[in-house]
C-alpha cells in the first residue's frame, strides 16, 4: 500500500515537472524570439466629437386638449394641406367609443363591398390569396424593422386581407347578409353620432406631429443666432404647454449645440459636415454649418441645418450626436506591426549610386507579412493613427506581390526580422 502511494506521488511530481518545463521552454522562446502575428482587416476610423443639443423647426401648436378624447386622422410626419382635418375631439368617452366603432364598421363594409365586386370563383380567390401573402410579408418586414407605426399599418392591412379572403369562399348569400347587417348598424350609429364633435384643422400646409413638448415657442429658428452657450444650457420647455398636436412648416430644420472652440478649428460657416444622431435617425446626415456664435468660456454655439428628412425628425428634440470631421477607410494593423525599413533606391530596376559610388537607400514605411514560410515586406502609406493601431493603404506603385491586402497575416513581434527570413 505504501509502495503504491509513493509511486503515485512520484508520477504526479513528474507530470508537474513536465508541465513546468514545457511552459518554461515556451516562455524562454518567446523572450529570445517573440514571433507573433495578427490578421489585417478593412476598417473605417473617424475623427469625431460627441455633442448634445436640440432639433429646431418652424412649428405651430394646434389649440385644444388632446387627452383621451381625441382621435387623430393623420400619421406622424404626414403632410397635410391647408384646412385639412388632423383630429377630432369628442365630448365624452362614450362618444369616442361609438365613433371608433363606426369607423371600424365602415372599414369592414368597404372591404366586403370590395369582395362583392370581384368576380366570384378562382380568379377572385387567387387575387385575394396574393393579397394575403403580400400583406403577411409586409407585416413580417415591419416587425423586423422594429417600427411601431409600420407594424400597426401592416397589421391593419393583413387583417383586412384575411377578412376579404374568408368571405370569398362563403358564398354570395352570406356575404350579402353581412353587408346588409353592417349597413343597418352603421345607419343606427350615424344617427346617434355626437353633435358636439370638434374638428381640428390646419391653418397652413405642413407636416403633422402629435407630439407637443413645450419647446415649440422656446426654440425658434429665427432666434438661434442670438443664443450663447449659457443661454442654450438654460433652455427649458414652456410651462403648461399643450395642444392637439402641431404643424411643422418649411423644408429645412436645424440642430443647435455647443462645441469647444478647439474642436472648431476645422469648421467655418458654410461648410458641410456629417452628423450621426444616436437615436431616432438610422442614417448619417450631411448638414451645413449655418452659424458659429461668439466664444464664451471656451465654447461656442453652433447651428447645423439640413433640407432633407424633415418628416423623420418630428419626434426628435434633445439629441446626442457625433460631429464627424473626417472619415478614413483602409486596412487596420497594430501599431507594433508598422516598421521603418531602409531599402535601396532603384531606377529602371538598377540601384542608384550616391556621389561616393555607394548605393543610395531610403526609409520606407511598411509591414512584414507571412508569405508561405518566409517574411515579406510590404510598403504602406499611413492614413490615420490611433493609440494602438494605424489605418494604412498599399504604397502607390508597389508591385502586385508587395501590396498589402485584407486577410494578410502581419508580423507584430519578431527578432531580427528581414525580407525573406524563414519564419516557419
Amino acid at each position: 500500500m505504501k509502495n503504491g502511494s509513493l509511486a503515485t506521488k512520484l508520477m504526479l511530481a513528474a507530470i508537474l515537472l513536465a508541465v513546468l518545463l514545457y511552459f518554461g521552454i515556451n516562455l524562454a522562446a518567446y523572450f529570445t524570439n517573440p514571433f507573433t502575428t495578427t490578421v489585417a482587416y478593412g476598417y473605417t476610423s473617424e475623427n469625431a466629437v460627441t455633442v448634445s443639443g436640440y432639433v429646431v423647426r418652424e412649428e405651430q401648436v394646434l389649440p385644444g386638449e388632446a387627452g383621451e378624447l381625441a382621435y387623430f386622422f393623420r400619421r406622424e410626419g404626414e403632410r397635410v394641406s391647408a384646412g385639412g382635418t388632423v383630429a377630432l375631439l369628442y365630448s365624452s368617452a362614450q362618444s369616442l367609443s361609438d365613433a371608433n366603432t363606426l369607423r371600424s364598421l365602415t372599414e369592414q363594409l368597404e372591404q366586403l363591398l370590395h369582395v362583392r365586386s370581384l368576380v366570384a370563383g378562382t380568379q377572385a380567390g387567387l387575387r385575394l390569396d396574393e393579397e394575403v401573402t403580400s400583406s403577411l410579408i409586409g407585416f413580417r418586414s415591419a416587425l423586423a424593422a422594429g417600427s411601431p407605426s409600420a407594424v400597426g399599418e401592416s397589421g391593419d392591412a393583413l387583417r383586412s386581407a384575411v377578412l376579404k379572403f374568408s368571405y370569398a369562399y362563403t358564398g354570395t348569400a352570406e356575404l350579402d347578409a353581412s353587408i346588409a347587417s353592417l349597413q343597418d348598424r352603421i345607419s343606427q350609429l350615424s344617427a346617434a353620432a355626437d353633435a358636439h364633435t370638434t374638428y381640428i384643422t390646419t391653418p397652413r400646409s405642413g407636416l403633422f406631429s402629435s407630439l407637443v413638448d413645450g419647446y415649440e415657442t422656446v426654440l425658434l429658428p429665427q432666434s438661434l443666432e442670438e443664443l450663447t452657450p449659457s443661454a442654450l444650457r438654460a433652455v427649458a420647455p414652456a410651462a403648461g404647454a399643450g395642444g392637439v398636436g402641431k404643424m411643422i412648416y418649411g423644408a429645412s430644420w436645424s440642430f443647435v449645440t455647443t462645441m469647444e472652440t478647439g474642436d472648431l478649428k476645422k469648421l467655418a460657416e458654410g461648410d458641410q459636415v456629417t452628423l450621426r444622431f444616436q437615436k431616432g435617425l438610422d442614417r448619417d446626415l450631411r448638414m451645413t454649418v449655418s452659424h458659429i456664435g461668439q466664444e464664451e468660456a471656451g465654447e461656442r454655439v453652433v447651428v447645423f441645418t439640413c433640407d432633407r428628412y424633415l418628416n423623420l425628425t418630428t419626434l426628435l428634440r434633445h439629441q446626442n450626436a457625433q460631429v464627424i470631421f473626417d472619415s478614413y477607410t483602409g486596412i487596420r494593423v497594430p501599431r507594433s506591426a508598422v516598421r521603418l525599413v531602409a531599402q535601396p533606391v532603384t531606377e529602371d530596376g538598377e540601384p542608384v549610386l550616391d556621389s561616393g559610388g555607394q548605393p543610395k537607400t531610403e526609409n520606407v514605411t511598411g509591414v512584414y507579412t507571412v508569405w508561405g514560410t518566409t517574411a515579406r515586406f510590404k510598403p504602406v502609406t499611413v492614413l490615420w493613427q490611433e493609440e494602438d493601431y494605424l489605418l494604412v493603404l498599399p504604397a502607390e506603385g508597389a508591385d502586385a506581390g508587395r501590396r498589402l491586402r485584407t486577410g494578410d497575416k502581419v508580423v507584430t513581434a519578431a527578432a531580427e526580422l528581414y525580407d525573406g527570413k524563414v519564419i516557419a
